[in-house]
Formats: structure tokens, sequence, C-alpha cells
């Protein structure tokens, strides 16, 4: 994460979740910290932000407390619509100062065609059936200006993948092999800047540390059991020892169970 200028977006990202109560985990500590990194680097004020799917995410409103930027967190869930407008109660915004949360459906935005300067769909978009990706991605091109910035982050894996529930999401999910990815995220009018993609350790590594926590695994990956038990809820502050300690970051897809993307309008 230090090469990749992401920790210092993490480390100030922790700061504002622990002022909304809201936990750190694992993949996270990553996605949200390349989506923070690339959101400061094209927003100031008078810019235009949306986050697409936020849920409980920290990011909107940290990046609108740091750059200024019009912000929406949009989403579909009214829980989650909830949530966001607690995290604006407990930092003392409203709508009158730029930051705002609305429903959205991410295949049929309601934004104005290049209204928008910077997009982030984190953890998002895979969770669409049918051709809902590749729609969402149109909907995010056609919304964003001529260079402005987009950032999905999606799950992967060495095939391609639909599930209909896995044992941490109650509902439909993808896995996107490099084909995939390129067939239904890639677009000719957004060209890609940037990609991270999250890689497992060296086998030998992984075997120790396995075989090193094997009275508390019990036979399951280490991710299963951490969620499974609810752990990332009561030991939050330790998923960035998870992080830094677990997940390779790498230009390269072979091998990896997830990608950040940053891509760029063209003109």
């Amino acid at each position: 994460m230090l090469r990749e200028g992401l920790l210092p977006y993490w480390w100030m990202l922790y700061r504002h979740s622990k002022v909304l109560n809201q936990r750190t985990d694992i993949f996270r500590n990553i996605e949200d910290a390349f989506t923070a990194k690339h959101g400061d680097l094209c927003l100031r004020a008078g810019s235009v932000y949306v986050d697409i799917g936020s849920g409980s995410s920290p990011v909107p409103t940290f990046l609108y407390q740091r750059c200024g930027a019009r912000t929406y967190a949009t989403e579909m869930d009214p829980t989650y619509l909830d949530r966001q407008k607690s995290y604006m109660q407990t930092l003392g915004l409203s709508k009158r100062d730029g930051i705002g949360v609305q429903r959205e459906d991410a295949t049929k935005l309601s934004f104005a065609d290049g209204a928008v300067d910077f997009l982030s769909a984190v953890s998002t978009i895979e969770h669409i059936p049918g051709d809902g990706d590749i729609r969402a991605m149109a909907e995010f091109a056609r919304v964003l200006r001529p260079g402005g910035r987009l950032v999905v982050t999606v799950p992967t894996a060495a095939t391609y993948v639909e599930n209909q529930a896995t044992f941490y999401y109650a509902g439909f999910e993808r896995r996107y092999d490099p084909t995939a990815l390129q067939d239904r995220l890639f677009r000719p009018e957004l060209k890609l800047i940037e990609q991270l993609y999250m890689v497992s350790p060296p086998a030998e590594f992984f075997q120790q540390f396995q075989e090193s926590f094997r009275e508390f695994l019990h036979g399951e990956s280490w991710s299963d059991t951490w969620y499974k038990n609810g752990w990332h809820d009561q030991y939050p502050d330790v998923s960035i020892l998870l992080t830094v300690g677990l997940i390779r970051l790498s230009p390269n897809p072979a091998g990896s169970f997830g990608a950040c993307l940053a891509f760029q309008k063209q003109d």
C-alpha cells in the first residue's frame, strides 16, 4: 500500500471512520484508499462527485470534507441511505453544505450527460444481475464529463462465475476473470489509467500463516474464518494487519481475487 500511495489515504480514512463509528475492513482498506486517492487527484470546490452504492462507506463524507466538491452518496437500499444520513448528522453536514443522499439506480442515473467530475462504485456493480454491470458502465461513461474520472472495484477469479449468494453476501454476485473484465467493464470512451489487483501472498507464506493459526481456522480459509465468526466487527483495528500481511498489490490480474480500476473519460 505504501508503494502505491494508498497508505496515507488509509490512515486518513481510518481516523475519519473512527469519528463516524464505522469499522474498517480487510479489503475496503485497499478499495477505499484507492478511491480516495483518485478522488483527491481530481476533485476541488465546484466539482461534482457521485458515489454509487455507498452502503456504509466513509468515502463520500471523507472526500467532501477534504475536497469540498458537491457530493452525492447514492443507494437503492433505504437502510444504507439512512446510514449515510447518520454520517452527515454526526459531522454536522446537510444539503445546504453541498452534500446529499439520494436513491439512484446505477443502470439509469438521474444525472445529466457530462455532469459529473468523479464517480466511484466500490464493490457495487458485481451485484447487479443480468447485463446490469454493462449498463451501469455505460451510464457512468454518459454522466462523466470529458476528463472526468471513474473508480470501479470488483471481485475477480481465475474463471468467470455468477453466484446467487455467498457466505458473506445474501444476494447475487459475479466474479470477473480477465476476459470478463475487458468485455463487461471496459468501454472505448473510458481510458484505463490505473489498475491494481489484490493477490494472495506466495504459497509458502500462506501455508505458514495457516499452520500458525490452525487452532483458530479449523480447516477454513482465513477470510472465511474472519467473517463467519464476526471478527471483522469485533476486532476492526486488526484488519490493517491482515491487509498488509495477506494481500499483495499487483498491476497484473494473474492469481487475483479483486480488482481496483481507475478510468478517465476521453475528450
